[in-house]
């Protein structure tokens, strides 16, 4: 698109929100009670990860904490934004290291970017008249083909990412000025966005040819198992490992081709 001339925003839609960061947080606070004197070094985020989702699965007290977490978090509260703010930090370092070595260039817009846009769509919707309560109080909106809605608002008065996705398509119409929107993200969600372009159509965010919506799936990530990876349990390979293994792989290729003569 940049080679014929479009104007191109590359966003990284990173994933710095809901209920992950919440068990991340509950568990530093358990670990590290003195954090905000002295804030623990935990570059090795991988393990952290892990060991946070091992409690999170055998403690139903620490769950259900975490999950109160997020709602405090998107809430605003002081202490879980600082811890938040902490582990965004180690991440984004980490990150910069991948993308200079790929030497690709983006503009983070996480999850957490669109936060406090979520209520306004909310309330837009709902003014439409085409938000509904479903049980429990959760705030959805409906749309054709598909037996389950798109949840704005949980029933415990969090968000998660049908709330997000929704905020972001308004403001990259609305602010960003887009006219084509292009996903990018494993095909399994593929459902997912086809849904919410269809909510977009449905309030009149998006109608007839105004705007192109598309999304692009990429193959499934697997493990030597053949299993796909699951990244939330953390048993996934770092992609910077990853990266060291293709280039140890080619080196040997080669290594091997220049002393068989095949190298020309």
């Amino acid at each position: 698109l940049e080679y014929v001339g479009a104007d191109v925003s590359r966003v990284n839609h990173v994933g710095d929100w809901g209920t992950q960061f919440g068990m991340l947080i509950q568990y530093l606070k358990e670990e590290y009670p003195d954090f905000t004197d002295d804030v623990p070094n935990i570059t090795d985020l991988t393990a952290f990860y892990k060991n946070a989702k091992m409690r999170f699965d055998e403690s139903p007290e620490f769950k259900k904490v975490s999950q109160l977490n997020v709602v405090k978090l998107q809430a605003g509260d002081e202490e879980c934004r600082k811890i938040w703010q902490v582990l965004c930090d180690v991440s984004r370092k980490e990150f910069e290291k991948v993308y200079n070595r790929l030497d690709i260039k983006v503009t983070e817009c996480g999850e957490s970017f669109y936060n406090d846009k979520i209520a306004p769509v909310i309330g837009e919707f709902d003014k439409a008249g085409i938000l509904t309560s479903e049980e429990g109080g959760a705030k959805c909106v409906w749309v054709d083909g598909y037996p389950q809605p798109l949840m704005l608002q949980k029933s415990d008065g969090g968000y998660g990412y049908d709330s997000t996705d929704m905020a972001a398509i308004k403001y990259r119409i609305d602010k960003l000025g887009a006219t084509q929107c292009v996903y990018i993200t494993d095909f399994t969600q593929g459902d997912h966005f086809q849904m919410v372009f269809k909510a977009a159509r449905k309030i009149g965010w998006v109608e007839g040819d105004s705007h192109r919506l598309d999304h692009i799936g990429f193959g499934t990530v697997q493990g030597e198992d053949g299993k796909r990876f699951k990244t939330r349990s953390g048993d996934t390979v770092r992609l910077v490992d990853l990266l060291d293994e293709a280039v140890s792989r080619m080196e040997a290729s080669l290594n091997e081709r220049i002393a068989e003569g095949k190298a020309g």
